[in-house]
């Protein structure tokens, strides 16, 4: 083998070893998803609710 490949495949298996052993963390943002999730359902029931009520108030201003 020549030296340049000994190198890049000395390299490779340096770098595929640690990015293997590097695993990222992501509890932290899960349990912020997870606790927002009740304010995201709260704000998503009132937009409905309101375009729920608009709908109803125009038909029954039509009916009348």
């Amino acid at each position: 083998m020549n030296q340049k490949i000994k190198r890049g495949l000395a390299l490779a298996l340096v770098v595929g070893g640690s990015a293997a052993q590097a695993a990222v963390d992501v509890t932290a943002a899960t349990t912020e998803i997870t606790d927002s999730k009740t304010a995201v359902l709260a704000i998503g029931l009132a937009v409905f609710g309101v375009s729920v009520g608009v709908k109803l108030y125009k038909w029954l201003t039509r009916a009348l």
